[in-house]
């Protein structure tokens, strides 16, 4: 920890001396500071310490708490450090003050379960406290993987992933678009080899034999960017084409409605992003696969009024279907 108590006052690791009596600001008792041209200055507890902040933390998490500290300071904002918030029982690694709002900064350099990390962000929403998360280098090198992307924030109306480069001391903001990815053969061949496989799976879907081949291309289109699928897409986009299938041509729906309807295809599917509205990024990954199926000509759009004009035709054969993909490619 990098902030302790001396004389009742909180002192900074990093302007502490040695030989005082510093306590912790958790359970009061007696702090050890450590210093070194090796180490970061930080306060540490007793080996037999009982305190719920008794865990030691990564070089990475201590220097880059410390740099983000400064680095808030030196904007003019104000900053304090490991800022206890008694409402949710929760130490905040920054705290700020801008132009009369408050602000969290975690920097999240170790793995954190999904459900630890809604309870941190929802519970600084519900007392009005803005939360970003900054990650550190080990999720640099798993920015495709779930475990990274569900700390996606919006920045200036963008999705972004924020790291904090403590070798560089600067802030690093990677934005991801939910966007198309261009057909191809070797997709929609590695399409059916997921389809199989989940067919030999105890307890998927029992429809899931019933994509085995020929299908309407686009369950073979792609969206990137960001994940929002618990299952393969493919797998959501065969559900979803199962469905429109059963839905009477000429039905139209409000773009309300027509979310709504593709949304709730097996509901357990969607990924959730605790530091945003999910409702959002879903929708947007939505209206990109209604663009798609306006594409194809299996709906038409007036308005806010979508209209189902064609049901996704499946092809009789493997062979039917890849001489289409070729043509659209």
């Amino acid at each position: 920890m990098l902030v302790a108590k001396l004389n009742g006052q909180f002192i900074n690791a990093a302007d502490a001396c040695p030989g005082k009596n510093y306590c912790c600001p958790e359970c009061g008792e007696h702090l050890i500071l450590k210093q070194g041209q090796s180490r970061i200055a930080h306060f540490a507890h007793q080996v037999n310490s009982r305190c719920v902040l008794r865990e030691g933390e990564s070089y990475e998490h201590l220097l880059g708490k410390q740099q983000i500290f400064e680095w808030a300071r030196k904007k003019g904002w104000q900053a304090e450090l490991e800022v206890y918030i008694p409402q949710l029982e929760q130490r905040a690694d920054v705290f700020l003050r801008i132009g009369g709002q408050r602000i969290v900064i975690e920097f999240q350099c170790s793995p954190l379960p999904l459900t630890a990390l809604q309870k941190r962000t929802l519970g600084y929403q519900s007392i009005g406290i803005k939360c970003y998360w900054f990650l550190g280098s080990p999720y640099k090198r798993k920015l495709n993987q779930r475990q990274t992307q569900k700390f996606v924030q919006l920045v200036n109306q963008q999705y972004t992933i924020i790291f904090w480069d403590t070798k560089a001391k600067i802030l690093r903001l990677i934005k991801l678009a939910i966007k198309e990815q261009p057909l191809s053969l070797k997709g929609v061949t590695h399409d059916y080899h997921i389809l199989h496989q989940l067919s030999l799976l105890q307890g998927t879907n029992p429809c899931i034999k019933e994509f085995t081949g020929g299908l309407p291309v686009i369950c073979h289109q792609k969206i990137i960017g960001i994940q929002v699928t618990n299952h393969p897409e493919i797998y959501w986009r065969c559900l979803v084409v199962k469905r429109l299938n059963n839905v009477p041509l000429f039905t139209s729906f409000s773009l309300k409605s027509w979310l709504h309807l593709l949304k709730e295809v097996d509901l357990t599917e969607w990924v959730k992003f605790p530091c945003l509205s999910s409702s959002k990024i879903i929708n947007d990954y939505l209206r990109v696969f209604t663009k798609q199926l306006l594409k194809s000509g299996n709906i038409m759009i007036n308005g806010q009024t979508v209209i189902l004009i064609r049901h996704p035709s499946y092809h009789r054969s493997l062979i039917k279907q890849y001489q289409e993909i070729q043509r659209l490619i």
